[in-house]
């Protein structure tokens, strides 16, 4: 009986220590400084343009391949749900990928200048949170 108590105790610290590796491994990874200035010079090229929707869908790109250089998988919206801890400010984030959205989705959705502005800044400040820019 103590031999059998033994070894599911040997078990379960095993799989505590697998299981804290893999979160810390996570919670490490870092953007390469190679991908860092990829997205740098897009950024750049995306703020030049005048098409306010087109500049918003890019830099929706942009954070999704920045999160996936951080190990997340999925589409943007489940990266964002597993990675809420990067960003300061979260619901600004969930706002600028909302409006990405309703450009994607909606036939005649318009986008005055207020919502580009307040739009790129939610990614500006999430490039920002994510130590891009």
């Amino acid at each position: 009986m103590k031999v059998l108590i033994g070894i599911i105790i040997a078990f379960v610290l095993i799989d505590i220590v697998i299981v804290a590796y893999v979160v810390l491994k996570r919670f490490r990874r870092k953007i390469s400084e190679k991908a860092k200035g990829e997205i740098r010079n897009a950024w750049k090229k995306l703020i030049r343009q005048h098409d306010y929707k087109n500049a918003i869908m890019e830099a929706d790109k942009l954070l999704d391949f920045a999160l996936g250089q951080l190990g997340l998988s999925g589409n943007l919206g489940g990266k964002l749900k597993k990675a809420p801890h990067f960003f300061g400010d979260l619901n600004a984030v969930w706002a600028a990928h909302k409006v990405r959205n309703n450009i994607a989705h909606q036939m005649n959705y318009q986008v005055d200048e207020a919502t580009y502005k307040r739009t790129m800044l939610a990614f500006k400040q999430a490039f920002k949170d994510l130590k891009i820019f």
